[in-house]
């Protein structure tokens, strides 16, 4: 007597492991996009000196903060030239 595999049971083999290779993949692009972030710029190189930070007028912010213009349009810190 032979037993045979049913098709549908191969099937729903098939999509499970499909649907792991998905999960995999998506937590590997959220990690990577959560690790290469850049820093924000702090508040005190935002701000003048009367409210707390180091600037003298609000347009020295690009003295130590740049845009990114990565879709968000954020302040970040820049590098330090050595």
């Amino acid at each position: 007597m032979v037993i045979q595999k049913s098709k549908d049971l191969l099937i729903d083999c098939s999509m499970i492991i499909t649907t792991a290779t998905i999960i995999i993949v998506q937590a590997l692009v959220v990690s990577w996009i959560v690790f290469t972030n850049p820093e924000p710029c702090p508040r005190k190189y935002r701000v003048t000196q009367e409210k707390g930070g180091v600037l003298v007028n609000s347009s020295d912010v690009h003295r130590y903060c740049e845009l990114d213009y990565g879709g968000k349009f954020k302040w970040v810190l820049k590098k330090e030239k050595k």
